[in-house]
């Protein structure tokens, strides 16, 4: 019999941890709940034990922040987005291509969207304005709809993230409040 040892990973894996908001007809993803590329270490990321502080982006070049869903119904559309703000030293967002991307299973085909509106907002974002939903309605919304055909024998999970993997700059002071799935 083998013994496995644990092996730490540069990478952050999500916990399970959303939470329902019956207001909203969303589900809330806070930041353990999310895939942070980098996040195991803490020079890149700071992501924290209790539910109401931010992650907070202290340095990277390659942007990756992911999550799933696993509760999405055949016919629906579902909205998805991020909720977050900028620390007043945040720097490599102006010219940062930001974009949110979905699909339904790992065979799914991808939806890309460009989020402009962190781009163009980053003086506020920085002035302290507080958290704001990306993409605004500016960019339009986000949403994905499943197909009334999907069938219980296959991969239905909702898939994803928030990316700037094409510059190589590096982004500093990104902080993530939640991500969240609402059903439109």
């Amino acid at each position: 019999m083998s013994v496995q040892k644990a092996v730490k990973s540069s990478h952050y894996q999500a916990e399970s941890n959303m939470e329902q908001d019956i207001v909203r007809k969303a589900w809330v993803f806070k930041p353990s709940g999310l895939n942070f590329i980098w996040g195991g270490d803490s020079q890149y990321w700071v992501i924290p034990k209790e539910d109401r502080t931010p992650a907070e982006l202290k340095m990277v070049s390659w942007l990756e922040v992911t999550g799933s869903y696993d509760k999405i119904e055949p016919g629906k559309t579902y909205r998805i987005g991020f909720k977050i703000s900028l620390t007043a030293d945040a720097t490599g967002w102006d010219q940062a291509p930001v974009f949110m991307s979905a699909k339904i299973g790992k065979k799914g085909k991808t939806i890309w969207k460009r989020i402009k509106s962190l781009n163009n907002n980053i003086e506020k974002l920085k002035a302290g304005i507080g958290p704001v939903n990306i993409p605004d309605d500016t960019d339009g919304r986000f949403e994905v709809f499943v197909s009334p055909n999907i069938t219980i024998n296959q991969d239905t999970k909702l898939q994803f993230g928030l990316y700037e993997v094409w510059t190589g700059k590096w982004k500093t002071g990104l902080l993530i409040y939640e991500a969240f799935v609402e059903e439109v």
